[in-house]
């Protein structure tokens, strides 16, 4: 009796953990859906814009090496319901974690991050509101580069 419950529990365990979506995969099936506007933004791009000075004065521009923005306003609005109810579900986990979370009635945003010792690796931007959108940002970027920005612009 003892191993149909421990087989009954260890089956509802690990269905619950392959229904949870990352981030990575949430990503990765919304930059394939119909509509979808994307962006990329590799290494090469982002050293020219650099070199021709922009972000001088946002330190935490210098540490992003690769952007990318999925754009999903002109998706249907079953895959925007789509995208709101991943996002709802989305839970910490492969390396990421929440930094914050704002939400208020229909629209928030929602930021992860991805962390390597003391420099954040990617930034995970998630839009909800009536034109969704998911910006990746990729790069090494350190905390008091971010916490700098957040003291300029909380003034």
């Amino acid at each position: 009796m003892k191993k149909y419950l421990f087989c009954l529990i260890l089956t509802f365990v690990i269905g619950q953990a392959a229904y949870a979506q990352g981030v990575e995969q949430l990503m990765a099936k919304f930059s394939k859906v119909d509509n979808v506007e994307n962006v990329k933004i590799g290494g090469f791009l982002m050293s020219c814009a650099k070199i021709m000075g922009g972000g001088n004065d946002a330190p935490i521009a210098k540490g992003i090496q690769s952007m990318a923005v999925y754009d999903l306003g002109s998706c249907s609005a079953s895959i925007k319901n789509d995208y709101a109810q991943q996002i709802s579900k989305l839970k910490d986990g492969g390396g990421y974690e929440t930094l914050i979370q704002v939400k208020d009635g229909n629209e928030g945003v929602r930021i992860m991050i991805k962390k390597e010792k003391d420099l954040i690796r990617e930034i995970v931007i998630l839009c909800q509101d009536n034109d969704p959108a998911i910006v990746h940002l990729k790069g090494k970027i350190k905390e008091s580069d971010i916490a700098e920005l957040v003291n300029k612009y909380n003034k």
